[in-house]
């Protein structure tokens, strides 16, 4: 026998025992592939999310904007830079750019609902600290535009 055939059905082990080791490798395989996505998608977050706190306290301090509605001028920005970084660091799809971009820009929509939404109730309870409302709202959309885009925007065509 050879040492590969060794490796593969160990002396005493079944077929069974042999495909469990071939799932748990498959498991994580997508584990590591989703996790260097989410590291990826945070990195072009992190560029797309300075542009908008950037539009955010400019408009705020300089043009006397509500933060809610600076920081909604601001996600908008970031969202088309973001569709291209994402398309072409993030995920792989074998959608075209018609359809891939319309649902990118739905689940931004709900994204830029819930960011303004955050927002505005944090200026409101916490008062004039708009920056810690901002904060919460990224974390919070980070997570669900992650699992949108991921799951239904760039998604396999089956």
């Amino acid at each position: 026998m050879s040492q590969r055939w060794r490796v593969q059905n160990p002396p005493g082990g079944s077929r069974r025992s042999r495909l469990s080791i071939d799932s748990v490798r498959i498991i994580s395989y997508r584990n590591s592939r989703v996790a260097a996505q989410f590291l990826t998608f945070v990195w072009v977050g992190g560029v797309t999310t300075s542009l908008q706190y950037l539009i955010l306290i400019l408009l705020v301090q300089y043009a006397d904007c509500r933060p809610a509605f600076a920081s909604g001028v601001g996600y908008a920005a970031g969202a088309g830079l973001s569709y291209f970084l994402n398309r072409r660091f993030t995920f792989e799809t074998d959608r075209g750019h018609v359809q891939a971009v319309t649902r990118f820009m739905l689940v931004a929509a709900v994204g830029l609902v819930l960011n303004s939404t955050i927002v505005a109730i944090a200026t409101e309870k916490l008062g004039p600290n708009y920056l810690f409302g901002q904060v919460l709202a990224t974390g919070l959309v980070l997570l669900w535009n992650f699992s949108a885009n991921r799951l239904w925007t760039f998604g396999s065509i089956k």
